[in-house]
């Protein structure tokens, strides 16, 4: 009974992919991560565009994929719940929820903090998540040459990242780049109106004046404007994630490829797909 129960299962994981339209990573297995972002789960009715309760369907068909494909990590953007602002035991059972749905999947996984999720407070926060920060890096044994660096965009303020998070994340890149590294940046919000046209961090700037110092940064993956982005600056490529909860039927994810000259998302449901090239490394 437990083997055709997974067998089920399989084939209604297989059936959501087609309808979903993720092709999934290309052929020869290739290094790969899972990105994802806004899911935005709350127990409320759906306003406007966002469905806040079949977001946690929506993360759950996506974590039964995740699982199926196995990528070297999976790491969500920021706004996993809502969060209700004059009930905090609300905020907490549904940060409860939707973890315990994220949770359940078999690789490792990362998180990145959003405005919303700073509805729940910084220390349920922590205590839920597992972390005692919001801003860290890390590697993957099996992506030698890279590193993955994951930004708080709220330490100063809506959208702002404060001198002392300034000054880790120039010692980290610059780290990096002695080191040969090709550095993958997080955060929840994206730095350019050209990746993100409605919502975005308030002081981009000094963030663009770090990056482009080091020379290591090829990406920086972020969510927050619901209706995703990309663009183009400097070698580094601004990708901004479409929300999850806006996207009740078809959902919204994508797997990230690791190559020597490139890297490639391959979009699930509303997200699309993309090739982005790297340029050669800058002397220092």
């Amino acid at each position: 009974m437990i083997f055709r129960t997974r067998a089920i299962r399989l084939i209604v994981v297989a059936a959501l992919l087609v309808v979903v339209g993720c092709g999934g990573p290309s052929a020869g297995r290739p290094v790969f991560f899972a990105v994802l972002a806004d899911v935005q789960y709350a127990d409320k009715p759906t306003a406007g565009r966002r469905h806040y309760r079949t977001a946690l369907a929506r993360l759950t068909e996506c974590v039964d994929d995740l699982n199926l494909r196995d990528p070297i990590f999976t790491i969500q953007l920021g706004d996993i719940t809502d969060g209700h602002r004059k009930a905090p035991d609300k905020s907490k059972a549904d940060l409860r929820a939707t973890l315990g749905v994220f949770n359940s999947l078999t690789m490792p996984k990362y998180h990145v903090i959003g405005n919303h999720c700073m509805v729940s407070g910084a220390d349920t926060l922590k205590q839920e998540l597992g972390v005692d920060k919001f801003y860290y890096d890390f590697t993957a044994p099996e992506a030698g040459g890279w590193r993955f660096v994951v930004l708080d965009g709220n330490d100063a303020g809506y959208g702002v990242i404060g001198p002392a998070q300034m000054k880790w994340f120039s010692a980290t890149l610059a780290q990096a780049a002695k080191n040969g590294e090709k550095v993958i940046c997080f955060c929840h919000f994206a730095l350019l109106k050209a990746a993100a046209a409605h919502h975005r961090m308030s002081k981009p700037q000094p963030v663009l004046d770090v990056m482009d110092r080091s020379g290591c940064v090829v990406a920086w993956f972020a969510g927050h404007d619901h209706a995703g982005g990309y663009a183009l600056r400097e070698g580094v490529h601004h990708v901004t994630m479409k929300g999850i909860v806006e996207h009740p039927v078809k959902n919204a994810y994508a797997f990230i490829e690791l190559h020597r000259d490139r890297i490639k998302k391959i979009g699930c449901g509303a997200e699309p797909d993309r090739d982005m090239p790297l340029g050669p490394p800058q002397e220092k």
